[in-house]
């Protein structure tokens, strides 16, 4: 049932009940609840003003479903063939790495992640979100960034930790890897960054 049949609907009733509480005072029967004729014609013009909502909203329920385009085709000297699209849906595999490996207290790392579908493609303009436990991001100045993947199916982005003095031993952090695009189920992947104190 969409919203238009709600309004609809609910106008309907609302008139009912004020019609109803005002026919059966006739016969000498009161509805406490319809007990009062300013109840009675709030209900009706209640009752008007959601079927008027009903008829003039737009409705939700339009076909919106839109068709996979055809598949592309090529002449080949056999005749025609399918081109192999990448498969769309399935979940994302995410695989993260940084590099220097060990980073340390007051450096930073460079960290790529690479997106790909179940049949091993890139997955291009990916949304690939990070959450680290600390240090921050170079393009954000904060613990969260965001960013695409590009044609090939990465993402690159420059981590940096506290100050040097802010660590008075080895330690490391873990940060979080989402990555979504419409079409597939989302993919997450982790990364645990070593810090080396000074």
């Amino acid at each position: 049932m969409n919203a238009d049949n709600v309004f609809v609907i609910s106008g309907i009733a609302c008139l009912i009940a004020a019609v109803v509480g005002g026919g059966l005072k006739a016969f000498g029967i009161e509805v406490p609840a319809l007990k009062s004729l300013v109840r009675q014609i709030v209900l009706g013009v209640l009752g008007v003003i959601l079927i008027v909502i009903g008829a003039l909203h737009p409705s939700d329920t339009t076909d919106t479903k839109t068709r996979r385009p055809p598949t592309p085709r090529t002449e080949t000297a056999t005749g025609l063939s399918r081109v192999t699209p990448t498969i769309v849906g399935g979940p994302i595999s995410v695989n993260v790495n940084n590099y220097p490996r060990v980073v340390q207290a007051g450096g930073t790392t460079d960290i790529s992640v690479l997106a790909t579908a179940r049949d091993g493609s890139v997955i291009q303009n990916a949304r690939v979100v990070f959450s680290a436990g600390g240090g921050a991001f170079e393009e954000t100045g904060t613990t969260q960034a965001m960013g695409y993947t590009n044609e090939k199916g990465v993402y690159r982005t420059k981590w940096r930790t506290y100050e040097a003095g802010a660590y008075s031993g080895n330690m490391s952090y873990r940060i979080g890897v989402q990555v979504t695009k419409e079409g597939f189920d989302r993919g997450r992947g982790t990364i645990e960054i070593p810090v080396r104190a000074n």
